[in-house]
Parts: C-alpha cells; sequence; structure tokens
C-alpha cells in the first residue's frame, strides 16, 4: 500500500516537471527566444515603439537574427529596446549601424530592423547602444493627407470660380477678339528691338573709342594727353580771368557814375543833368548800361559752365590748389 502511494506521488510529480517544461519551452519560443545557443544584447532608443512588444523579432538586412528582450520607458520622450541578438553576428554587425522599427508585411508584427551604415567602424562586442532612426508614422501620413485632399479641394472650387468669372466675362471676350492688341504689340516689339539694336551700337561705339584713347589714339586721346593744348587752354582761361577782372572794374565805375549822376539829379547841377535832360541821350544811355549789365551775366555764366567743363575741370582744381597753398603761405608769414 505504502509503496503504490509512494509511486503515484513520483507520477504526480513527474507530469507536473513536465508540464511545467512543456509551459516554459511554449513560452520561449512564444517570446522567439533560443533554448540553446549564445546570444549578446543590443539597445537602441526610440520616440514611439508604435506597439513593439517583448519576443518581436529582430532582423539584419531582411534576415532574423533575434528576438526584442525587453522595452522600457526611460522618460517621456525616449524609449529604450534592448534586442537579444544571436552570437554568430558579432562578426557583422559593426557599431554604427542604424536600428528603426518596422512591420512584418502590411499587417503583421511590429520588428526592429538593423541596417548597415556606410563608413568604417568596429564590430560590436555587446550592450551597445545602436543610432536609431524613426520611421514614417502612419497616422501622421493620414492627417497629412487629409489637409492635402482638403487643400486640393478649396483650391479646386477657387479654380473652379475664376474659370466661371472667365468663361462670364464680356471685357475678357472684348479683348480676346480685339484684333489690334496683336498689331499694337507686334509694333511695341519692332520698337524696343530697335532701340535695343541702337543702344548696342551705341554701347560699341562708346567701347571702341575708349579703347582708342586707352591706346593713345583718337580725339579723346589727343585732348586728354595733349600738353600744347592744355597750354593753350590754360593761357585762354587766364585771359578770360582777365577779362572777367576788367568786367567788374567797369560794372564798379558804372556803379559810381550812376551815384555821382543821382547827385547831380538832386542838386540840378552839372553836366550829367544837362546830359540827362536829353531825353534821346538818355535812351541810349540806359540801353548801353543795360547791355552792359547783360553782357556782364551772360559772361559769368559761361564762366561757371567752363568751370564744370570736363576740359577745363583740371585746370581750376589746379589753380584752386594754387590758391590755397598761397593764402597758407600768406597766414604762416603773418
Amino acid at each position: 500500500m505504502k509503496k503504490s502511494t509512494f509511486n503515484s506521488i513520483k507520477l504526480g510529480l513527474f507530469v507536473l516537471a513536465g508540464i511545467f517544461l512543456l509551459t516554459f519551452s511554449l513560452y520561449i519560443l512564444g517570446k522567439n527566444r533560443k533554448l540553446f545557443g549564445a546570444s549578446f544584447e543590443l539597445k537602441a532608443h526610440f520616440e514611439d515603439v508604435n506597439g513593439l512588444v517583448e519576443g518581436n523579432n529582430v532582423r539584419y538586412s531582411g534576415i532574423d537574427v533575434g528576438s526584442v528582450s525587453d522595452v522600457v520607458i526611460l522618460n517621456d520622450s525616449v524609449v529604450e529596446v534592448t534586442m537579444n541578438i544571436d552570437r554568430k553576428m558579432k562578426k557583422v554587425i559593426r557599431s554604427n549601424a542604424i536600428a528603426s522599427l518596422g512591420t512584418d508585411g502590411l499587417i503583421g508584427n511590429r520588428l526592429v530592423n538593423i541596417s548597415p551604415a556606410s563608413g568604417a567602424a568596429p564590430f560590436v562586442s555587446g550592450g551597445e547602444l545602436l543610432p536609431s532612426k524613426e520611421e514614417i508614422n502612419t497616422q501622421a501620413m493620414l492627417q497629412t493627407l487629409h489637409r492635402t485632399n482638403e487643400n486640393v479641394a478649396v483650391i479646386t472650387e477657387e479654380l473652379r470660380a475664376t474659370i466661371h468669372r472667365i468663361n462670364t466675362s464680356t471685357q475678357l471676350a472684348e479683348l480676346l477678339e480685339d484684333r489690334s492688341i496683336s498689331a499694337n504689340l507686334k509694333a511695341s516689339l519692332l520698337h524696343l528691338h530697335e532701340t535695343t539694336e541702337k543702344a548696342s551700337a551705341l554701347m560699341s561705339s562708346a567701347t571702341e573709342t575708349l579703347a582708342l584713347a586707352s591706346k593713345g589714339e583718337g580725339t579723346l586721346a589727343t585732348l586728354l594727353t595733349d600738353t600744347t593744348l592744355a597750354v593753350e587752354l590754360e593761357q585762354a582761361v587766364r585771359k578770360i580771368k582777365s577779362v572777367e577782372t576788367s568786367a567788374e572794374r567797369l560794372v564798379n565805375d558804372l556803379d559810381a557814375i550812376a551815384a555821382s549822376v543821382d547827385k547831380d539829379l538832386n542838386q540840378g547841377e552839372g553836366t550829367v543833368n544837362a546830359l540827362l535832360k536829353d531825353s534821346l541821350m538818355a535812351e541810349r544811355l540806359r540801353q548801353t548800361i543795360d547791355n552792359v549789365e547783360k553782357g556782364t551775366a551772360a559772361f559769368n555764366e559761361n564762366m561757371i559752365a567752363m568751370r564744370h567743363n570736363f576740359l577745363f575741370k583740371r585746370y581750376f582744381k589746379k589753380l584752386e590748389k594754387e590758391q590755397k597753398k598761397q593764402a597758407e603761405i600768406q597766414k604762416k608769414t603773418e
């Protein structure tokens, strides 16, 4: 009796051990974990794992090389994924390989894809944190597509309204049927073409003139480099300045005479008074004074214009420098 009870206990224990081993084996197989064979760990950080759980596959270049062993939330923006990788992959996966999330097929389970990266890097030894790349979120794609569809609908409606306005516009129809517009446009283009050709010819001529001047040839070069001409211009300017001085003296003398005349007229005496009583003589004298004043004004205008002329500008600048030097010398001597 005792022996039969003992055998029943051993049988029960054996059955329980078998059930435990079977359950453990099913759990390991369900988690895609190998019962036999060494493995090592790799880690990667993601912002959103989109349903990735323990036991999901890990692939390298499309080949299953391990499984996800743990998914831990480190903070509000980082999720750490720990992967068990087959030990043989230590000689294949490099430390710069990129981890990304994917899906097994269109609607399959989530998985981690490890892709090789360009550039030299050492092979992994275990425990490395691989660089990660966020996948394109399907929900975000759908939202963007929805916004795009709404924008396209709005654009289509506005385009339809615009086309309707064009079709019902009488002014646009008149413009399209008016044949004179095309003729005027053609004439404007011809005038523009002619103007462009003339401007091009003018620029070519100016370029040739400057080229000759730079080589010391042509009228412009002669004006700029002929020292004899410069001396003659300097002499002419000096004569003009002397004439200007004489004209100023003449005006001063005329002012003095006019003052004397005013005095004689006020007193009723003198030869001037007698001459001024002659109306014909007075009229001639007035015309003469007017002509002298107009000539002086015109002469001053000519002198101002000559100061701005490019042929005399250099000379006047030279005279101004000499006057400044003389003024400085006088100040020093005083």
